[in-house]
């Protein structure tokens, strides 16, 4: 487990220290390397970090409406990617994203990754992927969907909580916490969703 700890602390410097993506370089406040545990059951995937939140603290899904409401989610399901601050029984995750800084558009506002800037980041996803033995991988939104499946997804939204096999791969889509702020589907059925994602990882670790 140390080499493991070690070997993601070795990523994360690479992962600070890139400059692949000039506009990104441009663009970025903070480069966000994943967190949460070595030995994560959960291995949760975003796009992009977000210019409120991620951005400024340097963790995935923090502070901004999506990173409060992934937290909130995170605790009310018995999920923790603090490895600091562990409390027994928690389910622990790891988090990360695509792309691990910031985009944004001419005005400063948040944009959609490109295709090269999601590939420049390939390496270092597949990286992480290989040193967490996770159970279940849990792309949120569309655009990470397709990124873990390596296949275009058509009604993304039937998709969302669905439990989806690829040879040894566990594979749960979620809808993105945006998607949610928006008002585009209930926090309060989201929130219960965690808790049944937390529900089915506990089963398959206790089988």
């Amino acid at each position: 487990m140390i080499e493991k700890q070690q070997a993601l602390q070795k990523m994360s410097v690479k992962i600070t220290n890139c400059n692949k993506c000039k506009n990104l370089v441009k663009s970025r406040n903070k480069v966000v390397p994943g967190y949460g545990f070595a030995d994560a059951s959960i291995f949760f995937v975003g796009l992009a970090p977000g210019r409120l939140g991620a951005d400024s603290t340097g963790i995935p899904f923090t502070q901004d409406s999506s990173g409060n409401l992934f937290q909130r989610a995170l605790s009310s399901s018995g999920i923790s990617m603090e490895p600091n601050n562990l409390i027994h029984n928690e389910l622990r995750a790891y988090v990360t994203n695509l792309v691990k800084c910031n985009p944004k558009d001419d005005k400063g506002n948040n944009r959609y990754p490109s295709k090269s800037e999601i590939d420049n980041c390939g390496d270092f996803l597949k990286c992480e992927m290989n040193l967490i033995n996770f159970d279940v991988i849990v792309p949120l939104g569309k655009l990470a969907t397709e990124a873990i499946l390596n296949q275009k997804c058509s009604k993304f939204t039937l998709m969302h909580n669905k439990l989806i096999k690829i040879e040894e791969l566990c594979c749960i889509p979620f809808i993105h916490p945006s998607y949610v702020i928006r008002g585009a589907y209930p926090q309060k059925r989201y929130l219960e969703d965690f808790r049944a994602l937390s529900d089915w990882v506990l089963k398959e670790i206790k089988n």
